[in-house]
């Protein structure tokens, strides 16, 4: 059911490549994009001087004869690539961003003769510069506006959601990237070539490792030439321009029926592991992945489709290079995002990203939710043993509030006695401060004692334990047993300490989400604060709040001896 729910129908984008010589591709790869499971391919034309689609009504028909014959759901996102119209670098200074770097591609652009008249939309990426920090290298290919503005009308018109428009220069090397044939050369970061071969011309891609470095296009009529004089054409002019490269490998493509890549490798003057890959109608002998379904039962299609076409379903490949020209449009941003799950990268559509937040909110709520039930339990078994525990002060009281109420007995007045009852008090003050300084347990901090004439004593403090405060109760009662002291006040204060006593904690490292702290105090009299009188003479003046604090009297004090050591 949880699969269900996520499932959507198109989990990857379509790719639609158009290739001279081979036609318009529909192409779909599974989840891990190891094969291809559904692929197609019509007739569609293409004119080399004006360099655009040569009939859009034929394009039109094409795309939505594949769109039928692969069932592809209706807002499906796809990505299309078009031959190259105008491929170059130029540098900026790095402080160039934006619009302002848009506006200098495109002024760039149209020093070009074809965008003379006709207005250019391009596509741009950022690559290795040879300059200084000073300057940044752009890679720029423009496609003329107003065949973009009837390409995007044409998908809309099929039912599918156009996300991205690229050359087939850059779809080809992210499609050479995927099929692993560049394994070695990225690895070892080492300089390698691409010649891709067309129908009415040869390129030539110098990169070091991912980086793109160098281009040149050769213009050559191939079909001008005998099938020998051709070969012996582009082996001539490439092997010149393969000597200003220092390249480790050397990749040839054939995407024209005129040129076989393999016998053209054998004849290439060149001391260099060649890679030769045929993507023609022609001389292709196996597909470049694995293909399930297919919708034509034309092996010869099946065994050519394009490394571009592969490039279309890629956008976000490790390759990095990517040059789409609705970067900047909000359509290309719609309905298509990727996740990283178990090592592997996918595609998904906007309806699949919203229910993975939903599924993502919900486990969130789930979790949440059981930390704070698994919290509050931890807090009824805490206020049940506090109850617990002042239970039994509450008995320990009792039992010391009956002893209290006694009746003293009467006696003869005898000077020995007094003598001994004095001397009893004395005992009992030392006795008492004694415990002050020496029997403290581990986790109590004393912060204020109140004692008077030695009998009548307050003790207040901070502790982390009631069973030490206890202990702490048990120790004074055993050091003066004669005296009345009780446990006047016990209450928790981890959330709400007073500043008088938070400053005796500051070293302190408490962890409020499970550490308590509490407050207590133990007396036999009620600790009182008097303010000490300033007037000398001691005169009244109407509305004095003041009190004079006579000999002997009532005084607060913070014990210095018993702060927490920091």
């Amino acid at each position: 059911m949880f699969k269900d729910f996520l499932s959507d129908g198109q989990k990857q984008i379509v790719g639609i490549a158009l290739t001279p010589g081979i036609g318009l591709e529909a192409i779909l790869l599974d989840k891990t994009g190891t094969c291809v499971v559904n692929y197609g391919r019509k007739k569609v034309e293409y004119n080399f001087s004006s360099r655009e689609i040569q009939d859009y009504v034929q394009f039109k028909s094409a795309l939505a004869e594949l769109v039928e014959d692969l069932k592809i759901p209706p807002k499906s996102p796809a990505y299309l690539i078009l031959p190259n119209v105008y491929f170059d670098f130029f540098e900026v200074p790095q402080t160039v961003e934006g619009e302002d770097l848009k506006t200098a591609i495109l002024s760039t652009a149209e020093d070009f003769y074809l965008f003379k008249k006709e207005e250019p939309v391009s596509g741009w990426a950022e690559v290795v510069s040879r300059n200084s920090g000073s300057m940044k290298r752009i890679a720029y290919s423009p496609i003329q506006k107003n065949a973009v503005n009837q390409i995007k009308d044409i998908f809309s018109d099929v039912s599918l959601q156009l996300v991205g428009i690229e050359n087939n220069y850059s779809a080809t090397l992210r499609g050479l990237y995927h099929i692993g044939a560049l394994n070695d050369v990225i690895a070892d970061d080492s300089s390698w070539t691409m010649m891709l071969i067309g129908t009415n011309s040869y390129s030539l891609f110098h990169l070091e490792g991912k980086n793109l470095m160098e281009y040149s296009e050769v213009p050559l009529a191939i079909k001008s030439f005998s099938m020998e004089e051709a070969y012996q054409a582009i082996v001539s002019s490439a092997s010149q321009a393969l000597s200003n490269y220092q390249t480790s490998k050397l990749y040839i493509i054939s995407q024209t029926d005129d040129i076989c890549a393999d016998i053209l490798r054998k004849q290439m003057q060149f001391d260099r592991d060649i890679i030769a890959i045929d993507s023609n109608n022609k001389y292709s002998k196996k597909p470049l992945l694995e293909v399930i379904s297919s919708t034509t039962e034309d092996f010869n299609q099946v065994n050519s489709l394009t490394l571009a076409s592969i490039g279309a379903t890629i956008i976000k490949s490790d390759f990095g290079l990517s040059m789409n020209l609705m970067a900047d449009d909000p359509a290309a941003n719609m309905g298509v995002y990727t996740i990283q799950m178990g090592g592997a990268t996918y595609n998904v559509t906007s309806t699949t990203a919203i229910k993975l937040a939903i599924v993502t909110v919900l486990l969130m709520t789930i979790v949440f939710g059981t930390i704070s039930g698994a919290l509050i339990a931890f807090k009824g078994k805490l206020d049940e043993e506090i109850n617990q525990f002042q239970q039994e002060i509450q008995n320990v009281e009792a039992l010391i509030a009956a002893e209290s109420k006694k009746e003293d007995k009467k006696e003869e007045i005898d000077m020995t006695t007094i003598i001994d009852e004095i001397a009893g008090m004395n005992v009992s003050s030392i006795n008492f401060y004694d415990s002050i300084s020496s029997d403290i347990p581990k986790n109590i901090w004393l912060t204020k004692y109140y004692n008077k004439e030695g009998d009548k004593i307050a003790v207040r403090g901070i502790a982390q334990s009631i069973i030490d405060i206890y202990e702490y109760y048990k120790n004074l009662r055993i050091v003066s047993p004669q005296s009345d002291i009780k446990l006047t006040e016990l209450k928790v204060v981890t959330d709400n300490l007073q500043s008088e006593d938070s400053k005796y904690l500051a070293g302190l490292s408490i962890d409020r989400d499970t550490d308590r702290l509490y407050s207590f105090e133990i007396s036999n009299t009620q600790m009182q604060v008097k303010k000490i009188d300033n007037n000398p003479n001691n005169d009244k003046k109407e509305n004095d709040e003041s009190v004079i604090i006579p000999k002997g009297g009532l005084i607060e004090q913070t014990s210095q001896q018993m702060r927490p050591t920091e």
